[in-house]
């Protein structure tokens, strides 16, 4: 479903919304602010050397059927 449609339906949704459902609603936007995750040292430098590997153009990307295909080679 396309995010314009999903944000239709939301509006929708919250526009008659009772206010339990608000509540509800605030809460799970709430709990998936991100900057409530904190990453620990060793998450911290896992995250910064992919990003090396990847700004440096030795990471790469495939879809998901891509890495079903190449393991099932293996």
């Amino acid at each position: 479903m396309e995010n314009s449609i999903l944000k239709e339906k939301l509006h929708h949704v919250v526009d008659s919304a009772d206010t339990k459902l608000l509540k509800i609603l605030y809460s799970v936007v709430n709990e998936f602010d991100e900057s409530t995750y904190d990453l620990t040292a060793g998450q911290q430098a896992d995250l910064k050397r992919r990003l090396e590997l990847f700004d440096s153009g030795k990471m790469k990307f495939g879809t998901w059927d891509e890495m079903i295909s190449k393991l099932e080679k293996e």
